[in-house]
C-alpha cells in the first residue's frame, strides 16, 4: 500500500529477506534519505551484494522491515530518487556526499525529480472516496466496517489515503513487513541473490546448489505480509494484505481478487497483538471486512 511498494511480484530477492541468517555486510544510507534524522531505522539503505569468485556484484534500495513516518510523502520520494540514482549507475561516493555531484549526476536527480512529480500529481488529484475520510475520524467499529464494505483502492488511493491522514488528520504512518521462508527451505543454500524476470527467468548471484526452479518455488511460496497502519494516539486503523493475494491465490469472492484485510483499535485487540499475529505462521484476528484491490497484483482477468 503506498507508491513505495509497487515492486512486489517480482524482482530481487536476498537471502536477508529471510530473517535469522549469517551476518552479512551491512549497506550505507544515502544522504538522499535522511529526512528522519531522529529514527535511523527509517533512512533508505544501499545495499551491495557482491560474488568474490566472479566479482559481479548487486546494488539494492533496501526499506526497512519496519518504519515509522509522520512524512510519509517525503520518504516515498526518497525511495523514488534513490531507486533512479541507482539504476542510473551514480557511483556510492557521490551518492553518500562523499564526492561532488557529477554531470551524469546532477541529469539523473533531475531525471528523478520529474519521475517522482509526475507520481506525485498522479497521487493527488485521484479522487479519495468520501467514505475513506469519513473513516479517519470514526471510532465505532460498525460505522467502520460500513464504511469499507464494498470498497475500491489503487495504489494511487492507497498513496492519497495515507497523505490524507497524516497530512490533514495528524496521523503517522507505520509500515509493517515481514518474510516468512518456504516450509522445509535451508535458506543457507540460497544464492545471495534471485531475480525473476518478468518473462519467468532465474538470475542468480553466488554459489547455490538449488536449481533455477527450487529458487522460484521458494521465492514464490515464501509468506510476506505488507501492512500499513495509521496511528493517533490510541486510534489507529490497519491496511494488511499478503502476497498470497497479490498473485491472485487467496480466494475471495470466488475468485482470486487481490485485496486489503482492514482492522482498527475498535476491534479491541492491541496493536501489539496484531502485528505479533500478522508475524505468524497463520494470523487468528476473526472475520475481517475486505477492500478491493485494483490496478495491482495478478488481477482475475489478468
Amino acid at each position: 500500500m503506498g507508491k513505495g511498494d509497487m515492486k512486489t511480484r517480482r524482482g530481487k530477492i536476498c537471502r536477508g529477506t529471510y530473517g535469522k541468517l549469517r551476518p552479512r555486510k551491512k549497506g550505507s544510507s544515502a544522504t538522499i534519505g535522511t529526512h528522519h534524522k531522529s529514527k535511523k531505522e527509517n533512512v533508505v539503505r544501499i545495499t551491495t551484494i557482491t560474488d568474490k569468485k566472479t566479482g559481479e556484484s548487486v546494488r539494492m534500495v533496501r526499506q526497512p522491515d519496519e518504519f515509522v513516518t509522520k512524512e510519509p510523502r517525503k520518504y516515498y520520494r526518497d525511495v523514488k530518487v534513490t531507486g533512479h540514482l541507482v539504476r542510473s549507475g551514480i557511483p556510492e561516493e557521490e551518492l553518500f556526499g562523499r564526492e561532488p555531484k557529477s554531470e551524469k549526476g546532477k541529469k539523473a536527480f533531475v531525471e528523478a525529480m520529474l519521475l517522482w512529480k509526475e507520481q506525485e500529481l498522479e497521487v493527488d488529484s485521484s479522487e479519495l472516496p468520501k467514505d475513506f475520510i469519513t473513516l479517519l475520524s470514526t471510532t465505532k467499529k460498525s460505522d467502520q466496517e460500513k464504511l469499507v464494505r464494498g470498497k475500491v483502492l489503487t495504489p494511487k488511493l492507497s498513496a492519497a489515503l495515507i497523505y490524507e491522514a497524516c497530512e490533514k488528520h495528524g496521523y503517522t504512518l507505520r509500515h509493517v513487513r515481514h518474510d516468512i521462508p518456504q516450509k522445509g527451505l535451508d535458506v543457507e543454500k540460497m544464492p545471495k541473490v534471485a531475480i525473476i524476470q518478468e518473462d519467468g527467468i532465474v538470475k542468480k548471484l553466488g554459489k547455490t546448489e538449488m536449481s533455477d526452479g527450487q529458487i522460484k518455488q521458494a521465492v514464490e511460496h515464501r509468506k510476506v505480509t505488507l501492512a500499513k497502519f495509521l496511528e493517533k494516539g490510541d486510534h489507529w486503523h490497519c491496511f494488511f494484505t499478503l502476497f498470497k493475494s497479490l498473485r491472485g491465490e487467496e480466494m475471495w469472492q470466488g475468485e482470486g481478487q487481490p485485496h486489503y484485510h482492514y482492522i482498527s483499535d475498535s476491534c479491541g485487540i492491541p496493536k501489539e497483538e496484531v502485528i505479533k499475529q500478522l508475524k505468524s505462521e497463520k494470523y487468528k484476528l476473526g472475520n475481517l471486512p475486505h477492500i478491493k484491490l485494483e490496478e495491482y497484483g495478478k488481477q482475475p482477468d489478468d
